[in-house]
This record gives structure tokens, sequence and C-alpha cells, in this order.
């Protein structure tokens, strides 16, 4: 049995086995070809899972300016989804934007700062521009 490092721990489960075989396959191109990745893969599902039920997002009134803003990225992600989702990629959340307020990479960034700060939206895991964004406010859009 090969050694634990330090501060792990070994952890047996029985998973799907679709769901293997998709984790084997995806490890490699997010960590590369190097012993660990596909723990590392496994440590981060668990991070996200566990943040998603973890919330400790402090929820001001935004500005309704902010509000109404928001509300039309929503849309747009629901015309796209044909649902609210309640989680994205932040690559998509991008794309919202600039389909709704425009391209520029100032203006992206400057909206999704106003939604993280007022609340309406937190970061849960994952790497730019792959990480994932849960829509906290999403659910209170028309």
């Amino acid at each position: 049995m090969p050694k634990i490092p330090k501060g792990k721990m070994r952890v047996e489960a029985y998973i799907d086995e679709k769901l293997w075989r998709e984790l084997i396959s995806i490890a490699p191109q997010v960590y590369g070809k190097y012993r660990g990745g596909i723990s590392h893969i496994i440590e981060e599902a668990l991070r996200y899972y566990l943040a998603t039920r973890c919330n400790t997002q402090r929820h001001t009134n935004p500005k309704l300016s902010i509000r109404d803003v928001f509300a039309q990225v929503v849309m747009r992600l629901r015309d796209k989804y044909g649902f609210t989702p309640k989680e994205i990629p932040e690559y998509e959340l991008d794309q919202a934007i600039a389909e709704t307020r425009g391209s520029d990479r100032r203006t992206i960034e400057k909206w999704k700062s106003a939604f993280e700060k007022s609340g309406l939206i937190k970061y849960i895991g994952g790497f730019k521009p792959r990480r994932i964004v849960e829509l906290i406010g999403a659910m209170a859009c028309p």
C-alpha cells in the first residue's frame, strides 16, 4: 500500500462506472499527466459540493440599477438554457454580460464585481475562466 501524504486521507467509495470514466478522461486535461491528478479532481469536486451548501455570502440589498442589469443577464441565460440556471461556468456569465452590457473586458469585470459585492453571485470553485459561479439572486428575478 502506498504511503499516504501528510494531511491527506485515503477514501474508498463506489461510484457509477460511466462517471468514473469521465473523471479519468478529464483529469489529464485539467491537471496534466502527473500522479495525483484524479485526487485533485475529486478534492475540487468535493470543495465545490460543500461550497454550494455552506452559504457564507452576506446578502445586501443591491441598488436597483444593479438588480436591473442582473435581471437582464439572468434573462439572457434563461433564453440560452431554457430555464434559470443556479450555477454556470464563469465564461457563460461573461458572455451574457457582454451580450447585455457590452463586450469590453473592463465592463464585464465591473459588472461581475458589482454582482459579487451585492450578493447576487458567488464564486464556488474552479479556476478562471472555467470557475463556477452560483447565481444567488437569480431566483428573485422575474
